[in-house]
């Protein structure tokens, strides 16, 4: 019995053998398997769609938690999230290239945690009262009616008018008192004396020019800080002269210039440092965000010469010529010219002529404007013929021996603004959004123009832009 069992054994073991043999010497060809289905059983592709949900249901709450209460528990503790005050900032003059060759430390740092550019394109022109006009209204100036700091109306040349009645369309603190926020602007042009049913809680009768930037900002702390109206201010707006007035005076790039800026960027820290401390006061609820928002009209670029335009083109041309110039620019409107049309289209062309003799500028009929510029119209604000001097070249009231002279003989301002940034892309400035308790956005904005922060303002107040500002409101997220 053993003997036969061993013999099974045996054969088992060499068909074993011989099988396992062939399989490796033959590999697995010919070798068929048939998977047999288990109850319950799914494909790769269904359990991966099965993970693939999973993951975007749990995004999905994890975002929508982030947008509710900001960063869970944390949010409820610190606040934010919820309604936004804005305080816009403008700084003329405020270059893109300021803030890291100054060594600026507190704007790094809102640079750093917000979100910023240093490649705001200004609109044409890049002057101060057209250029914030622009920027409050989110229009350009065919439409808002601000051609330049100096312009004609109504047959009189005004300079740097402080009459809110000249904008034709809404700037955003008569948009936002419309829809119910208090809103206090200083120093921003136009913004003086106010009247009528939208007319700011707070605005300025006159602007000072010699009030230093320190004195401004302690004007507004204590409006907002003392404000006893039945609803908290949500949106504050004032305009800093000190880093411009330094760059006019010594030279954009001079070191004087940017110890003007780091001064500046160690007021901004201490006047958030308070508005800070002075949050849950300020605030209208405990989830309120605060936005800081800077923003500049124009860059600047060193001076080479001034122009006194009435000097160079003589005492018979200027017999049929208003003139209006600021700057880089220049409005030219004809006057007293003949009442024969013939004879007036005549000394038009002559006087056409005697500006193309002279090299310091280029000149443009309103036909011939670039469309881009969205320069025409403006109700007869714009002149006959508008005048863009180069780069480095600024009009001049003072005279000299020469129509054309040097800084150190004139006014003694060693920068200018108002040239096309396509031209001058120091014209180009910073622009920085930072918030508090919780960021407004993160990264590079990239290339915007003026036109989209009116838009982007009433997009935070949670209110409506003005129906001429633009539909593209800058993305500051």
């Amino acid at each position: 019995m053993k003997t036969a069992l061993f013999g099974i054994f045996t054969l088992i073991a060499v068909l074993v053998f011989t099988f396992t043999l062939a399989f490796v010497w033959t590999g697995s060809a010919g070798v068929e398997y048939e998977r047999v289905a288990m109850t319950g059983d799914r494909s790769t592709a269904e359990v991966m769609a099965e993970i693939e949900d999973r993951y975007k249901k749990k995004t999905e709450e994890y975002n929508e938690d982030e947008m509710d209460i900001g960063a869970g528990d944390r949010a409820l503790e610190q606040g934010g999230g919820g309604p936004r005050t804005v305080v816009w900032i403008s700084i003329p003059g405020f270059r893109g290239d300021y803030v890291e060759n100054a060594a600026a430390a507190f704007m790094s740092k809102m640079v750093e945690e917000g979100t910023s550019t240093t490649k705001m394109r200004p609109n044409f022109p890049p002057v101060d009262y057209s250029a914030h006009m622009t920027l409050a209204t989110g229009a350009h100036p065919k439409t808002h009616g601000i051609p330049s700091d100096s312009f004609k109306v109504n047959g009189s040349i005004v300079n740097k008018p402080t009459d809110p009645s000249l904008a034709m369309a809404e700037p955003i603190w008569e948009t936002a008192t419309r829809q119910g926020i208090a809103t206090l602007v200083h120093d921003w042009p136009l913004s003086q004396n106010q009247t009528g049913a939208n007319k700011a809680a707070y605005f300025l009768n006159s602007y000072d020019p010699e009030e230093s930037d320190e004195q401004r900002l302690e004007k507004l702390w204590q409006a907002w800080s003392s404000h006893k109206g039945e609803s908290k201010l949500r949106l504050m707006m004032i305009r800093l002269d000190d880093i411009l007035r330094a760059g006019m005076m010594n030279g954009s790039r001079a070191e004087e210039t940017y110890e003007v800026v780091k001064a500046t960027d160690t007021l901004l820290e201490g006047f958030v440092g308070k508005v800070q401390a002075a949050w849950p006061n300020l605030r209208s609820s405990a989830n309120d965000n605060l936005v800081i928002l800077i923003t500049t009209p124009h860059g600047l670029v060193d001076l080479d010469k001034n122009v006194n335009l009435g000097q160079l083109l003589g005492a018979e041309l200027m017999e049929n010529i208003d003139a209006a110039t600021h700057d880089g620019v220049g409005q030219l409107y004809f006057k007293n010219l003949p009442e024969s049309v013939a004879e007036a289209n005549l000394r038009k062309d002559q006087i056409d002529a005697e500006l193309k003799k002279r090299i310091y500028f280029r000149t443009y009929k309103q036909d011939d404007l670039p469309s881009d510029w969205h320069y025409t119209g403006a109700d007869g604000r714009i002149g006959d013929r508008v005048l863009v001097l180069k780069e480095g070249f600024a009009f001049s009231d003072m005279t000299a021996e020469e129509p054309v002279f040097d800084p150190s003989d004139g006014p003694g301002f060693y920068a200018g603004y108002g040239y096309p940034w396509e031209d001058s892309i120091r014209m180009s400035g910073q622009v920085i959004a930072w918030g508090y308790p919780q960021q407004v956005g993160y990264g590079d904005l990239g290339e915007i123009d003026q036109t989209g922060f009116h838009a982007a303002v009433a997009e935070m107040l949670g209110i409506k832009r003005s129906e001429k500002a633009s539909d593209k409101p800058v993305s500051i997220r």
